[in-house]
């Protein structure tokens, strides 16, 4: 099955935050911060490939997948995942469409059985891929719903860092409480962790940032959920902000192509 969608998401150590990143927080509200996290990507497009080191209760496994993200108008973000190894994932491909009117839609391309299916949210979960699509899609895809709980700035490692507490608003399968670390002036999560019934169930770091083509981006990341002794690392081998997307790219017809072409 899928995970759920919702992210993130890029050296020698003095190189890690990239270019302007060392600034101390200024004074923001909570909702500020929040919503500077929240935009940060928009209007973006990338293609990025990406690769995921599994170790799923001690089976290991590496996957290796081709993102797609866009974002015209910052309130419909769209992302197309499709797997090029291992072998018995290739082409399996998943879309995610942002509605801001409805709920957001799902839609999963199995090539053993050539049909696409429609996902409800509550069915997504992570089995495919592995990681959050909040993180793949490297903004805050599928995020749900929350209030805010707290912010304040804190130290995290060496540095100062904007610490946003929020709770669901709903009942959901991924956190009923998050606590984001965010970098303080590129709104980058540094730390993200997910809570439920008072266990961490996700602990996502980024663990590398640079600037690309403008654009501070994590290129390491990883998560661990300790209920399941589950650890992934992900690595972002290329990005690209500037090439061109067609639109047809985000359409299920895609979704059944072996390879994309414009």
């Amino acid at each position: 099955m899928i995970g759920a969608l919702g992210l993130l998401l890029i050296g020698a150590l003095a190189n890690v935050w990239g270019q302007g990143l060392g600034d101390a927080p200024v004074p923001l509200s909570a909702e500020e911060v929040k919503r500077r996290w929240h935009s940060r990507l928009d209007g973006r497009h990338f293609i990025a490939k990406i690769r995921l080191e599994m170790n799923l209760g001690g089976m290991r496994e590496q996957r290796r997948v081709t993102v797609y993200r866009a974002d015209e108008d910052g309130a419909s973000e769209r992302v197309m995942l499709r797997f090029e190894a291992p072998p018995d994932l290739r082409n399996v491909a998943l879309l995610y469409l942002e509605n801001s009117d409805r709920s957001n839609d799902y839609f999963f391309y199995q090539p053993a059985t050539r049909r696409i299916r429609r996902l409800p949210e509550t069915v997504a979960d992570d089995d495919v891929y592995g990681i959050d699509l909040e993180f793949l899609g490297f903004g805050v895809a599928q995020t749900e719903p929350t209030e805010i709980e707290s912010m304040r700035i804190v130290k995290h490692g060496e540095r100062a860092v904007y610490k946003l507490i929020e709770r669901a608003r709903r009942p959901n399968p991924r956190f009923e409480k998050r606590i984001t670390w965010l970098d303080a002036s590129a709104f980058v999560p540094v730390r993200t962790e997910h809570i439920r019934s008072e266990r961490k169930v996700l602990i996502a770091k980024t663990e590398e940032m640079r600037d690309i083509q403008g654009v501070v981006t994590p290129i390491r990341m990883s998560f661990e959920k300790p209920v399941d002794d589950e650890f992934v690392t992900l690595r972002v081998d290329s990005v690209d902000y500037d090439a061109e997307i067609p639109d047809n790219y985000f359409s299920t017809l895609a979704l059944i192509r072996a390879r994309l072409t414009k």
